[in-house]
């Protein structure tokens, strides 16, 4: 939202009403009352700017419309995209959605005439697609790199040698994902979603990421006596690394560092400034960004989104490879992006290298109807 509402102030100025979820119940309110009065004509915000009270709606533009922040978990449960559709058709409204990797459903539609397509083959200034390199971690665990590979160190200092800018992925949060005793396998769980905690160093507690739950991590395994260790990597963990590899300003962006209000627009400004040489963070950092100064996107591990229990795992893996990618070389300097993975012949990987979604788009649908999800 903050980049958004930046450029939609410069050209509409007072004539905009921001809702989302980190406004106080004054400032929603105030938004609301503003909207409700006419007194604005434009709306921008997270899922719930839906169901904004605008009398007269001409258009309704969904960004990044694959994401699935759009569907509400929570009671009560909604998607902003069929909500979406039934104020259009009260309004006789259009609806734009947009995307660089529109979901499998959306394609199929566009496809079958349902929704119109319209393509935009290129980038809106004049710089090219980034090159992207895979990276086979298995070949580099052999040579003692468990976290970087040798390459990503060297693009990040050629990086800092040239005073460019450099965004690394992972997308998973905390330290360390599992907590475990190397003796008897012990692992610290959730009791209530039966899950692994994962540790937060900075906090000094085990979290759980589906409920919330928080407790002080045990230094010796209840079973068996043993030293309990951590296993696995996080943002917090991967932050500590770049800080003993590279001297250079580094800050994370993740759900642990934004909680506080403002903290998000913060970050995203003191970067746009400069005033940090490398960004760190999960997925919330891969689309709707725009530095010119980066010139390398790293992705760290890949792998923990391909191998999710979800039938989709191919797609949001597709899907945050390809606008994590985005990011890089968006001004004159010609942008690099090295991928960290296990599965470097996974057709989800190197189809998003190529920038290929037509292709993905149909190897996708083969699987999906050899399984009759379609």
């Amino acid at each position: 939202t903050p980049q958004m509402v930046e450029r939609f102030s410069s050209r509409f100025k007072e004539n905009i009403a921001i809702l989302h979820s980190r406004l106080n119940d004054g400032e929603k309110y105030d938004e609301w009352r503003k909207i409700n009065e006419g007194k604005v004509n434009i709306v921008i915000g997270a899922r719930s700017a839906i169901f904004a009270p605008l009398k007269n709606i001409g258009v309704i533009i969904i960004d990044e419309e694959h994401s699935q922040t759009y569907k509400q978990e929570n009671n009560p449960r909604y998607n902003a995209i069929d909500i979406a559709k039934e104020r259009c058709k009260y309004h006789k409204a259009k609806l734009i959605l947009g995307s660089a990797t529109p979901s499998l459903e959306s394609f199929a539609r566009a496809g079958n005439k349902v929704y119109k397509l319209l393509v935009l083959s290129k980038r809106p200034s004049s710089s090219t697609m980034p090159n992207v390199e895979i990276i086979d971690m298995k070949e580099e665990i052999k040579k003692g790199n468990f976290i970087l590979s040798d390459s990503l160190k060297s693009e990040i200092k050629e990086k800092l040698d040239r005073k460019e800018q450099s965004i690394i992925l992972l997308n998973r949060r905390g330290y360390s994902s599992i907590i475990s005793c190397r003796e008897c396998g012990y692992t610290e769980k959730c009791p209530k979603c039966d899950v692994t905690y994962t540790y937060h160093k900075t906090s000094n507690n085990l979290k759980c990421h589906y409920c919330g739950t928080a407790k002080v991590p045990s230094k010796v395994c209840p079973k068996c006596g043993s030293k309990l260790r951590d296993f696995g990597l996080g943002t917090e963990k991967l932050e500590e690394e770049l800080n003993k590899l590279f001297k250079a300003r580094i800050v994370r962006m993740d759900v642990d560092t934004t909680s506080k209000k403002g903290e998000h627009q913060k970050i995203i400004d003191d970067f746009g400034e400069h005033k940090y040489d490398i960004l760190i963070g999960t997925q919330m950092i891969a689309k709707g960004l725009d530095f010119p100064l980066v010139t390398l996107v790293g992705v760290v591990s890949i792998d923990s989104s391909l191998t999710s229990p979800d039938y989709r795992a191919s797609e949001n893996t597709f899907q945050l490879l390809s606008q994590v990618s985005g990011r890089a070389g968006r001004s004159e300097n010609k942008g690099e992006v090295i991928v960290q993975t296990f599965n470097p012949d996974h057709y989800a990987i190197t189809l998003a290298k190529n920038h290929d979604y037509i292709d993905f788009y149909k190897e996708e649908m083969k699987v999906r109807k050899m399984l009759k999800y379609s």
